[in-house]
């Protein structure tokens, strides 16, 4: 299973001159934890890059119903939809943790797009990845029940640089029972029985709330992934 099947975004590996670039032609700006800097109907101040922190990106249903789209991290651009098309956003923009954004104006942007090769291709490949995360998130809905998708999203939030206990993987993010019914779709109440239903298979384990992967479940998920 790749990392691009997972709203859950990954740093993107660092390119020292293209980061270089950005903050010659560009504003930085920190935000502090759980702040929302941008909602639907609000213009962009432009293109942004994730320098460290990371930002959640969902929708929200008039019941106040919440649906993540993507988590992005360091090293990964937003906004250049709505930039380039000059339209409001329709997304809530969230810092779920301090956050340092380089905000690059839109006829920098567009200048930069026409003249560099480097920033183009950064851009593309951005746009390009978040794509397949959004076309896997539909599959996703679609094809797989609920309790495989919580399993998904464990396995692709997993730390496996990092063994604890001889057997046991710590997720790279901690997820309240809410969280998690956003990005999976489903109700809170369901959430919590899976857990307790993972929990019972070995799948994964609490500790101190939070969630551990079983090493040997986490590699035959997948391996049939």
């Amino acid at each position: 299973m790749q990392l691009d099947k997972s709203s859950f975004t990954i740093p993107n590996k660092r390119n020292e001159a293209l980061e270089e670039l950005i903050r010659e032609n560009s504003t930085c700006v920190t935000y502090p934890a759980k702040r929302v800097f941008l909602e639907p109907g609000m213009e962009p101040q432009g293109v942004y890059y994730i320098a460290e922190g990371r930002t959640r990106h969902y929708m929200m249903a008039g019941d106040g119903t919440e649906k993540i789209l993507y988590t992005l991290s360091a090293g990964w651009f937003y906004g250049e939809t709505p930039v380039s098309l000059q339209e409001p956003t329709g997304l809530f923009s969230k810092a779920e943790v301090k956050t340092q954004i380089y905000i690059i104006p839109l006829r920098t942007y567009e200048h930069l797009v026409d003249t560099n090769k480097m920033f183009r291709d950064a851009i593309m490949e951005n746009i390009l990845k978040k794509m397949l995360i959004l076309r896997h998130e539909i599959e996703n809905l679609t094809f797989n029940s609920c309790k495989d998708r919580l399993k998904r999203l464990f396995c692709s939030t997993a730390d496996t640089e990092r063994l604890i206990d001889g057997g046991w993987y710590k997720l790279k993010v901690h997820y309240t029972q809410y969280e998690l019914s956003t990005i999976i779709g489903g109700a809170r109440v369901t959430i919590s029985k899976l857990i307790n239903e993972l929990c019972d298979e070995g799948f994964i384990r609490m500790l101190n709330r939070n969630v551990q992967v079983n090493q040997e479940e986490y590699r035959k998920f997948m391996e049939n992934s």
